[in-house]
């Protein structure tokens, strides 16, 4: 589990601050009703990780909440100031920004050795509405999951995964879910309720390049059962295989073959772009 305790320096309405002196009204509708927007993002090598697909996921949300972003320049100066601040230059970075147009940047570091590990899920008791007005959406009304995460690890799980109300899986608490069936992939689709991850449509355009088919579609808890492989993808912890559902195993219980391949194939593209 990744700490979000802040290090290093944090911004509030675009200046530099120390987090210890981060606050908020309670007055404030992102107290009040979570109305606002977040995106977290990975820092590798002192360096924000696909910051541009965060931003403009920041952006959709942002047109969905009603919410008035700073400009795209101001994020990005703010952002990557905070971003060289953290301690050996690998950990995360938090934009949030509310609907009274207040917003703040902060950092923490992680640990390189918690990118991919292998985890295990549960599925919830709770559903979620494919036509939920924040389906898809990083808003600050983010209590569910947060519950969700709570309850998989109540049951000895890393990760719990949702269905929608229609029983299909959406997506996990913190992630994107996949499953491998011989040479095809599956996602559940945006129309179903998931989340465009970021770290999601790299795995889409990664897994293609290696010659699967892949489909964003519904993907039913029988066919999550039966796969041959089944992983997560997030922005700080990449590419996770899960090798046990429910306590029970998926295929073999270890890691599948294509998962770590996908694996091996994002974190080379993440040197790359670094190098």
């Amino acid at each position: 589990m990744i700490d979000r305790t802040p290090a290093g320096r944090a911004a509030i309405n675009g200046t530099l601050v120390d987090p210890a002196t981060l606050s908020i009204a309670w007055t404030d509708p992102a107290v009040q009703w979570g109305l606002g927007v977040f995106e977290t993002v990975a820092i590798r090598e002192g360096s924000l990780e696909s910051w541009d697909a965060h931003l403009r996921r920041l952006e959709a949300a942002a047109t969905r909440l009603d919410v008035r972003l700073p400009s795209k320049t101001e994020i990005e100066r703010t952002a990557a100031a905070v971003a060289g601040s953290v301690p050996g230059g690998h950990g995360w970075l938090k934009v949030i920004v509310s609907r009274s147009s207040g917003w703040v940047v902060f950092a923490g570091t992680s640990e390189a050795a918690e990118v991919g590990q292998s985890a295990s899920a549960v599925i919830l008791p709770w559903r979620r509405h494919h036509s939920d007005p924040l389906a898809g959406v990083k808003s600050l009304a983010y209590a569910a999951s947060m519950l969700g995460l709570e309850e998989a690890r109540r049951r000895g799980a890393d990760e719990g995964l949702f269905l929608n109300e229609r029983g299909h899986v959406v997506e996990g608490c913190t992630s994107n879910v996949f499953i491998i069936r011989g040479r095809a992939a599956v996602t559940p689709a945006i129309g179903d309720g998931a989340r465009d991850g970021v770290t999601r449509e790299r795995a889409i355009e990664a897994l293609r390049a290696m010659g699967l088919s892949v489909r964003q579609s519904k993907v039913r808890v029988l066919a999550l059962r039966a796969a041959d492989e089944v992983f997560l993808t997030s922005s700080l912890l990449g590419v996770r295989p899960v090798v046990r559902i429910d306590g029970r195993n998926v295929a073999k219980g270890k890691p599948g073959r294509t998962t770590q391949r996908l694996a091996e194939r994002l974190t080379a593209r993440e040197v790359k772009h670094h190098a």
